[in-house]
């Protein structure tokens, strides 16, 4: 049995170890619940951390979505001003190709007036079943959209034989044409300057003033043979593109002023291929026509001529039929009239007939027109 002395001992023990089992408790807490906090902490800076760093991807993300946008924002609108001044540039030309068209179809059959009688006096004495197309105005084929520019063609003769196009000077004066002035007059050899007068070339010598007589020089590419040669290259390529018919074109340079004294060699073959006819008089110009008829092979159908005919009437250019394509003309108006209804006594037209040189079409203004300014300046010296 315990005691009386021991008992309080006990008591006092037992109440010590419940006082360091208290205590080691609460450290044990203590200690936990720092470590918890700072377990807390930790992760509180990590998803601060991380918080940062989503921002900071976000905002680089949406620097880099803001340039981009900026970039093709700039890249738009610098295309988009880029096609507007195309566009701009596009509708000028456009407007000053009708205006020049305009001018060209107003003044171009004025000045091929002469010729254009010249020409069609000598089909009909020479018996021609052709269309004769005067003042031909047509945006070349290969013209592109930053260069574009037009070209004019006198005359255009087209018959199932052939087609030519005929270049009209309106010259006036002493005109040496492939011959050298001192061949005809040996006193002019010490007049011109004639080391420069290598075929092609043409000379016209005016007088201008009582007292005074100008000297103009076509040399080369300027010639009237290099020129037609050049508008018929070009009226062949356009003839091409649009109907898709590959059709040469003879050449014929007419000189057809009546106060014009010409020099000329009958034949231009200074750049090869074939020759360039060259005509003054009214015999010569029926022998071109007469040589273009009869020639044994048909190149062309009557349906060809008529397509090619409506192409550069298309093009605002006058035309004449003669012989077979004018009995054409007449036997398809007159199936025409003949299907129509017939009308009545107030509605009639008065009758007329039908000229002998052929039909004259009215056509519409071509949309197209020339920057031939050497062609334009040749009319001005008639």
């Amino acid at each position: 049995m315990l005691s009386d002395q021991t008992l309080p001992w006990i008591i006092a023990a037992a109440l010590l170890v419940v006082v360091i089992a208290v205590v080691v408790v609460l450290l044990v807490l203590r200690r936990r619940l720092t470590q918890a906090r700072r377990a807390a902490d930790e992760q509180a800076r990590q998803a601060r951390a991380e918080q940062d760093a989503r921002d900071a991807h976000h905002d680089t993300r949406m620097a880099r979505t803001t340039a981009e946008h900026t970039r093709e924002k700039e890249a738009l609108a610098t295309e988009l001003g880029t096609e507007n001044k195309r566009l701009a540039d596009e509708k000028q030309a456009a407007l000053d190709e009708a205006e020049q068209t305009r001018a060209m179809l107003s003044t171009g059959l004025k000045y091929e007036a002469t010729s254009r009688e010249l020409i069609a006096a000598a089909c009909r004495a020479a018996g021609a079943d052709v269309v004769l197309l005067t003042n031909v105005v047509f945006v070349p084929a290969a013209s592109s959209a930053s260069g574009r520019f037009v070209a004019q063609v006198d005359h255009v003769l087209v018959g199932e034989t052939g087609a030519m196009v005929v270049e009209n000077k309106g010259w006036r004066g002493i005109v040496f044409d492939g011959r050298r002035p001192s061949s005809v007059f040996p006193a002019f050899g010490g007049l011109f300057d004639e080391s420069t007068m290598s075929p092609p070339f043409a000379l016209q010598v005016v007088d201008d003033s009582p007292t005074v007589l100008t000297v103009r020089s076509h040399l080369g590419t300027k010639s009237p043979a290099s020129q037609v040669r050049r508008q018929a290259n070009r009226l062949s390529d356009r003839v091409h593109e649009s109907i898709d018919a590959r059709l040469w074109f003879d050449t014929c340079v007419l000189y057809s002023h009546p106060k014009a004294t010409v020099f000329a060699v009958d034949q231009d073959r200074s750049e090869g291929g074939a020759a360039t006819q060259i005509v003054s008089t009214p015999t010569q110009l029926e022998a071109v026509v007469r040589e273009l008829i009869s020639r044994p092979t048909k190149k062309l159908s009557q349906a060809r001529v008529e397509d090619v005919t409506a192409l550069l009437a298309s093009y605002g250019a006058d035309v004449l039929r003669f012989g077979a394509f004018a009995e054409e003309a007449r036997v398809a108006s007159a199936a025409s009239a003949a299907s129509a209804p017939a009308p009545t006594p107030e509605q009639a037209p008065a009758m007329t007939s039908d000229p002998v040189s052929g039909t004259a079409s009215d056509t519409a203004p071509a949309a197209d027109t020339d920057t031939a300014s050497a062609e334009a300046s040749d009319r001005t010296q008639a």
